[in-house]
C-alpha cells in the first residue's frame, strides 16, 4: 500500500497498532530530496549502505539467536531493495519511509512531500517516531484570497499547496462607480447596488470556504485579501472559521499558488512557535505539586503505564534507553519483571519510540518540541495529565 501527502492521525494509529507475534519489523527512512540528491543514485548509495549495515547486525551478526527471525529480516531487507531499485519512482517525492514484515504479510510505503533522516530501525513494532515527527510539525490549513470580485481557496499541508477551487470570479459585480459620473444622489445608489453584488460575492465565498475547510479537516485559516475588502468578509464568515483565523497577508489573487506558499509557510512556522511556547509555560504551570503536569523520562514513563497523559511533549530529536515488556506494554527505567506476566523486561535502545507507541494508542496528544526551545535542553520529555495521581517512578 502507498499513501503520499495525504497521510493522517488514523493512518499513524492504525500503523502503530501492528505488532506481530513472532516476526521483527524493518522500518526505513530515506531522504530522496532531488534538491540534496540529484541523482537517484546517490540515495540508492545510502539505502544500499543502510541495507548492509542491518545485514551486518541482525542476520550475520549475534543480534538474533532465533533463525527464522533473521531470515524475516533478511526477506524484508531484500523486498526493500528490490522495491526502490526496480519498480519505485521518485516523482517530486523528498522522503519515503517503508515498514514490512513480511511474515505476517505486512508492508506499508509512505511516500512524504518532505525530507525525512535516512535511518533503518529493525524491532518488534514499527518505528513510528519519525513519521509522528513529521506529522506534528505541519498542520493543515485553508487559505482563501478574495478580492471584491476574485476568489481562490487553497489548502497547504506537508510544505505543499493544492488549489482547491479554482479562480472564481463574479461577473455580477459591477465595476466601482467613478466619481463625478452621476449626481450624487443617483451616485450613491449606484454605489449601494454595487456593495450589494460585492457582499452577495463574499457570502458565496465563505459558504464554500466552510466546505473546504471542513472537507479537508483543516486546522487553521490564512487570509490573503486587500485591506478593505477582508473586513467585510470576516463578516459574513461563520464563527468556526472567524475563530481558527491564524493570520493574514495580501497578494493579488491572480499571483502564483507558489507565494501563497511562501507566505502561509511563514504565517505556520509562527503559529507552532507561539503554541510550543504556550504549551511549555502551561506544563511548568501545571508541575507545581498538585498540578495536573510531570517532567523528566521517569514520571512521565509512570504517568503514560499508568493511562494519566493526556498531552505527551518530547524534544526533537531526543533519545533514551530504558526497558519495556511488548506483551503487555509496560515500560519502565530501570531493568526487572513485568507487573502484569513477570517476565523480565527488555531492554530498549529508544524507549522514547516505545513511548510514542503506546501514547498514540492510547489517543496521547503527541507534541514534539523545537531544539531552541529550552525545554529540550532541560527537560526533554514531559506530560499534561487527564487527572492527579501520587508520582511514583516506573521502575
Amino acid at each position: 500500500m502507498v499513501k503520499t501527502e495525504k497521510i493522517s492521525e488514523q493512518d499513524l494509529k492504525e500503523l502503530t497498532k501492528f505488532s506481530p507475534d513472532d516476526g521483527l519489523v524493518v522500518s526505513l527512512y530515506l531522504d530522496v530530496d532531488g534538491a540534496k540528491y540529484p541523482r537517484i543514485l546517490e540515495c540508492e548509495k545510502i539505502l544500499h549502505a543502510l541495507i548492509d549495515q542491518a545485514k551486518q547486525d541482525w542476520v550475520e551478526g549475534d543480534q538474533l539467536a532465533d533463525k527464522d527471525q533473521r531470515k524475516g529480516v533478511a526477506r524484508d531487507l531484500g523486498l526493500i531493495r528490490d522495491f526502490i531499485n526496480g519498480q519505485w519512482q521518485r516523482n517530486g517525492t523528498k522522503g519515503l519511509a517503508i515498514f514490512s514484515c513480511l511474515d505476517e504479510g505486512f508492508w506499508q510505503i509512505y511516500e512524504l512531500p518532505v525530507s525525512v533522516p535516512s535511518a533503518l530501525i529493525v524491532g518488534r513494532e514499527p518505528y513510528a517516531k519519525t513519521l509522528t515527527a513529521v506529522l506534528n510539525k505541519y498542520a493543515r490549513l485553508c487559505v482563501v484570497s478574495v478580492d471584491r470580485k476574485k476568489s481562490r481557496l487553497f489548502t497547504v499541508y506537508l510544505g505543499t499547496i493544492e488549489e482547491e477551487q479554482g479562480v472564481f470570479v463574479d461577473e455580477w459585480v459591477p465595476d466601482q462607480v467613478k466619481a463625478g459620473d452621476w449626481a450624487a444622489l443617483r451616485q450613491s445608489r449606484i454605489a449601494r447596488h454595487i456593495d450589494d453584488h460585492v457582499m452577495h460575492h463574499l457570502k458565496d465565498i465563505a459558504a464554500v470556504t466552510y466546505d473546504t475547510f471542513l472537507e479537508n479537516d483543516c486546522e487553521h485559516l490564512v487570509f490573503s485579501g486587500h485591506v478593505e475588502t477582508l473586513p467585510k468578509f470576516k463578516q459574513v464568515l461563520h464563527p468556526h472559521l472567524r475563530e481558527r483565523v491564524v493570520g493574514e497577508f495580501f497578494l493579488d489573487p491572480d499571483a502564483p499558488p507558489q507565494d501563497f506558499l511562501e507566505h502561509t509557510l511563514r504565517i505556520e512556522e509562527q503559529v507552532r512557535e507561539e503554541f510550543e511556547g504556550a504549551l511549555v509555560r502551561h506544563l511548568e504551570d501545571e508541575s507545581a505539586p498538585g498540578g495536573l503536569g510531570v517532567r523528566g523520562l521517569s514520571e512521565t514513563l509512570a504517568a503514560l503505564v499508568r493511562g494519566q497523559v493526556d498531552t505527551l511533549l518530547i524534544a526533537e530529536g531526543y533519545t533514551d534507553s530504558g526497558f519495556v515488556c511488548y506483551t503487555d506494554h509496560y515500560q519502565a527505567t530501570e531493568a526487572g519483571d513485568c507487573p502484569v506476566c513477570g517476565r523480565s523486561l527488555s531492554e530498549a535502545a529508544d524507549v522514547i519510540e516505545d513511548m510514542v507507541q503506546l501514547a498514540i494508542n492510547q489517543n496521547v496528544q503527541v507534541e514534539y518540541i523545537a531544539a531552541d526551545n529550552p525545554f529540550s535542553e532541560r527537560d526533554r520529555v514531559g506530560a499534561l495529565l487527564r487527572y492527579a495521581q501520587p508520582r511514583a517512578a516506573a521502575g
